[in-house]
């Protein structure tokens, strides 16, 4: 009996190429140093931004230090509260500018309202505001007379806004109701700024 190989069992199956293998390890190895390249340059970016937010925040508060060291302003002050916020308080409200030579540094508004003060107090360089510093004070009230004491004051808040290029970057704020607003609370104390510049600087010509 005569014995047919086929062309099958004389060359045997080959071994693949390890060619393909090769190839993907290369891409799996190229794809691993572009991840951990792009992982190194987001956190080399992402500590410098805050290196240069902390920059920032230290020149403000040295500002700020600056600012309430001098001691010899020329101070304008306007009492009526509509003249400033466009209405009248329950118990008034005042606005002082302090100026060094011609150049507004710091604004304080001071609101009276039925059960509580509000104070804003405005910082600024070269125009821009850098710095406010916002307190609310209530009333006690007196369970006796059924009315507030108004010789009596508890402060409720404290809120610290840190501004750069008219944009907040930092806030410290005592209660959960600010920081739900804080970007709204920004946005105001920007737009009072501008306006409080221009009428101060009026008032003092």
């Amino acid at each position: 009996m005569v014995l047919h190989i086929s062309a099958s069992a004389k060359n045997p199956a080959q071994p693949p190429s390890p060619e393909p293998l090769h190839a993907i390890i290369m891409t799996l190895n190229k794809f691993i140093v572009l991840t951990i390249f792009s992982f190194l340059i987001l956190t080399t970016i992402y500590g410098q931004g805050k290196q240069d937010k902390n920059l920032t925040l230290t020149q403000i508060k040295n500002m700020f230090h600056q600012i309430n060291d001098y001691k010899n302003y020329k101070t304008v002050t306007i009492v009526d509260a509509e003249e400033f916020l466009g209405h009248g308080t329950d118990n008034g409200g005042s606005l002082t500018g302090y100026f060094k030579n011609d150049t507004l540094k710091k604004i304080i508004e001071w609101v009276g309202l039925s059960n509580k003060v509000i104070q804003n107090e405005y910082y600024l360089d070269k125009g821009k505001l850098i710095f406010v510093y916002s307190t609310e004070s209530r009333y006690k009230y007196n369970d006796g007379t059924q009315s507030f004491d108004y010789s009596k004051l508890n402060i409720v808040f404290k809120g610290r806004y840190y501004f750069n290029n008219d944009k907040l970057i930092d806030t410290i704020l005592s209660d959960k109701q600010h920081i739900d607003t804080k970007q709204e609370d920004a946005t105001d104390f920007l737009t009072s700024t501008k306006d409080y510049l221009k009428l101060l600087s009026a008032k003092r010509k």
